[in-house]
């Protein structure tokens, strides 16, 4: 019969081989939870700067102080989300912080309306700047929990803005090409404009009247050549 001592070398190779095993799925399941982390903190941050980024950039856009804070607060949490999955995430503790100020820092709408634009290229990139917060506001979209009547409300609010931002655009477009006597081009003009307000803007008074100036100017620009302004479609205007 073979002695204990015998299987003595045979099973010390046999559990090291064991606890060697089990380390290694240890090692890929801990892997495997980093990437995830990873993958988690890397959306976090994305949405971070896609928020961020746009609130800067639509400074000649009036937003409402509680739709800023709303917008901040989303980033704050963001950051802490980010601190509770990955603590060593480098500069997290300032990122935070500054987080902070700048909710802190918020405050009234410093004009009624939207600022001068400097063409095109500026008026399409603040319509994707409004278009980024859109989607942080649709369910799902925020980290933080968001009353359906309050998301309701900076929707439309979000929806107005970028209806203001097309009447202005397209309606000082229209009138320069007008002067410079290129009716058809700024016909086209005042058209998408009408078309995007019927499209896209929300159902409101305001962006009726919109709707209405635009259709005003559209009938002045067609009377010389006879032809008949927009036709009115009444609430169907946004």
């Amino acid at each position: 019969m073979t002695s204990l001592e015998e299987w003595g070398m045979p099973l010390a190779v046999l559990g090291l081989l064991l606890l060697t095993l089990f380390m290694a799925a240890l090692h890929r399941r801990y892997q495997a939870y980093l990437a995830g982390v990873r993958v988690v903190v890397g959306q976090l941050d994305a949405r971070i700067h896609d928020i961020a980024t746009a609130l800067d950039e639509l400074g000649k856009v009036p937003l409402s102080r509680e739709l800023r804070l709303t917008l901040r607060s989303d980033i704050l949490v963001r950051y802490q989300k980010i601190r509770s999955l990955y603590r060593h995430y480098p500069g997290i503790a300032d990122s935070i912080r500054r987080a902070e100020r700048a909710m802190d820092a918020e405050g009234a709408p410093s004009g009624n309306g939207v600022g001068p634009l400097e063409g095109e290229k500026e008026y399409r990139k603040t319509v994707a700047a409004l278009n980024r917060l859109h989607a942080v506001l649709r369910p799902g979209g925020s980290l933080q929990p968001l009353p359906a009547d309050v998301r309701k409300i900076f929707v439309r609010e979000i929806g107005e803005r970028r209806a203001e931002l097309m009447s202005r655009f397209h309606l000082v477009e229209a009138r320069r090409l007008q002067q410079r006597g290129n009716a058809m081009k700024a016909r086209t003009h005042l058209l998408a404009l009408l078309q995007g307000l019927r499209q896209h803007g929300p159902n409101t008074g305001f962006v009726r009247e919109l709707a209405a100036e635009a259709d005003a100017a559209l009938s002045e620009l067609n009377q010389p050549l006879g032809i008949p302004g927009f036709p009115d479609r009444g609430a169907d205007a946004a």
